[in-house]
């Protein structure tokens, strides 16, 4: 099983066709990692959903931090909710969402743009769309059946996860800071009419230097450096804060998406670091429901 593989190159110029081609491509795949990819996808192949995520996430070495893990206690009762993150890695988050979401509940989703959707394995988890890149074009611009998809299952009472922003965080020059660029407004629109409580996560650290230097080059050399910054995060200390579950009665407070949207916002960048945190490995997240309610501290 493989997520790119070298007949994937060669579609893309005649520059990598013939006997010289060929040997290009294969050193393409070796630079950029694919070859790595693929070996980890093939790895955990006989595996989906939450199984599939927990078997990458041991494969790479990642043993993620969760912070406030004891307001997720509540998650499992079934219903509909929706969660809301920060997207620094551009990868390794999805499958850390999937990883902890979906074990807690298997029907949950997250909306992922194509480069995720890749990962068949975790098809059952995901609801394919394409961003928007114009805010003055509407939802026609977006893939209408993935919205529909995601008003169903949240009307069908399962979860549904969002990264609003619809693109990995990135250095600004103008502001000299890792930001996620502007909620785009399909986003909040849906999230405003569902009316469903909201779960905030925020994803605490990021990726490595060279990969928003890279960003600032051009975003395309920067998303094929995307596969190395899923293998550099090995024996780091990947701290994610749950916040506080927001209420469909406080989101009622807000009467237009701008406000809407500020609120939102805040409650993702402004989260305080958390106290202490629970490593991945101590919570029972293999398809129970059961969650530590005591958070262990991190030295």
């Amino acid at each position: 099983m493989e997520i790119i593989n070298e007949n994937d190159i060669e579609s893309l110029s005649p520059l990598f066709r013939d006997i010289k081609g060929s040997k290009l491509t294969e050193l393409i795949m070796k630079i950029f990692a694919f070859d790595k990819v693929n070996q980890l996808y093939e790895n955990s192949n006989g595996y989906t959903g939450a199984e599939f995520a927990d078997s990458i996430l041991n494969d790479l070495g990642v043993n993620y931090l969760i912070g406030n893990s004891e307001r997720l206690g509540n998650l499992s009762e079934g219903g509909a909710f929706i969660s809301i993150s920060n997207h620094p890695y551009g990868g390794l988050d999805g499958i850390i969402l999937i990883d902890l979401l979906a074990a807690i509940r298997p029907d949950y989703k997250l909306m992922v743009n194509k480069v995720l959707s890749l990962v068949k394995a975790m098809k059952e988890n995901f609801i394919s769309v394409m961003p928007v890149t114009d805010r003055k074009k509407d939802l026609s611009s977006t893939n209408i059946n993935g919205i529909r998809e995601t008003l169903l299952h949240l009307q069908n009472g399962h979860p549904v996860g969002f990264f609003p922003s619809g693109a990995v965080s990135d250095f600004s020059l103008k502001d000299f800071r890792l930001r996620d660029r502007e909620w785009q407004q399909n986003i909040l629109s849906i999230i405003k009419s569902v009316k469903v409580p909201i779960v905030p996560i925020r994803f605490f650290d990021k990726n490595s230097p060279l990969f928003y230097f890279l960003g600032l080059i051009n975003w395309k050399i920067r998303l094929v450096r995307l596969p190395h910054e899923l293998f550099n995060k090995r024996g780091k200390k990947t701290r994610i804060g749950i916040g506080e579950i927001i209420s469909v009665e406080e989101q009622e407070k807000y009467c237009d998406i701008n406000s809407f949207g500020s609120f939102l916002r805040k409650k993702i960048y402004e989260m305080p670091m958390p106290k202490s945190f629970a490593p991945r490995t101590l919570m029972n997240l293999k398809g129970q429901t059961k969650l530590l309610r005591s958070s262990t501290s991190i030295g």
